[in-house]
């Protein structure tokens, strides 16, 4: 499989806090990989379960960042893809370590690559319990006054059949996601200003202003443990209380201030305001709807 890599310098870039064991997993995983000559950084932000030491023991291969602590996601994404670049990289993958994925991951994503080479492409996330779910196949539009995006499949739908295909995508993730170096240098990489979630999604829109496209590849699907996921997700169980303080906590998904610089940066002026204030009632009415969903599949 190396002719798909001819001349071509991937690097996947993952950024942990603790929870060794799934890095020690995902690099596996990524060992594994039809192509072999996959370069790896890991950003460890501050992790005080030994992460870092037992990598360097163990894959001695895999190239370490060390954040001080108060990267979060963002940062630490950002630190870790100028690593991979200055190592050559360019093309970039991006991950998270709570995955996992077949041996043909990287080959998938490569393939679409060659056939859109000036454009980001992402994968088919799923969640596997007694079935396979979806859990994000894609963004359509986003209809902003409703703070509204309209999907292909609305997450937690049942996996009833086989998906396949490329689908243009308003929004991508973290977790598969293929990114030319020569793509994220123009646009300037993730913006710090959010500082752990809605970067993702920030960065394929400007690289959508830039004039560039985004896939989503049904092809390449990665498998995640959303359990683990961080603080306001509407679909975990919690507290009210819980729920409503992370609005006011910078680094969770309901960030007041987080949302409020994402709209402002992306939603027409004439409804940012009115978009802004319907994704917090989106976020209430959802937590109510969902937040015993992760447990009841």
């Amino acid at each position: 499989m190396l002719a798909l890599i001819d001349g071509m310098k991937i690097f996947v870039v993952i950024a942990v806090f603790n929870r060794k064991e799934y890095t020690h997993q995902c690099i596996q995983l990524l060992q594994q990989q039809s192509i072999k000559n996959i370069g790896i950084v890991i950003v460890d932000d501050g992790s005080t379960d030994g992460t870092s030491e037992e990598i360097k023991a163990k894959y001695p291969e895999v190239n370490v960042v060390k954040g001080t602590g108060d990267w979060w996601w963002t940062k630490s994404m950002n630190e870790g893809c100028k690593a991979a670049i200055k190592f050559g990289a360019d093309t970039i993958i991006t991950l998270n370590n709570d995955t996992y994925f077949a041996p043909t991951l990287i080959e998938s994503l490569v393939k679409h690559h060659h056939n859109k080479q000036k454009a980001i492409i992402g994968s088919l996330n799923l969640v596997k319990k007694e079935k396979e779910y979806i859990f994000f196949s894609g963004v359509k539009d986003i209809v902003w006054w409703k703070a509204k995006e309209v999907k292909y499949h609305k997450a937690f739908t049942p996996l009833t059949n086989s998906l396949s295909g490329l689908y243009n995508s308003k929004c991508l993730n973290g977790r598969g996601t293929l990114i030319p170096v020569s793509i994220f240098k123009e646009v300037e990489g993730y913006n710090e200003q959010l500082p752990q979630y809605a970067s993702d999604y920030d960065l394929t829109l400007r690289i959508q202003e830039a004039g560039y496209d985004a896939y989503i590849s049904y092809d390449s699907p990665v498998y995640s443990y959303i359990e683990e996921t961080g603080g306001g997700k509407s679909f975990v169980k919690q507290s009210s209380w819980s729920f409503f303080q992370s609005f006011n906590n910078a680094y969770a998904q309901t960030s007041l201030k987080m949302w409020f610089r994402y709209y402002k940066s992306h939603a027409p002026k004439s409804v940012f305001l009115l978009g802004f204030a319907m994704q917090q009632l989106r976020a209430v009415y959802a937590f109510y709807k969902k937040r015993n969903t992760l447990s009841k599949i």
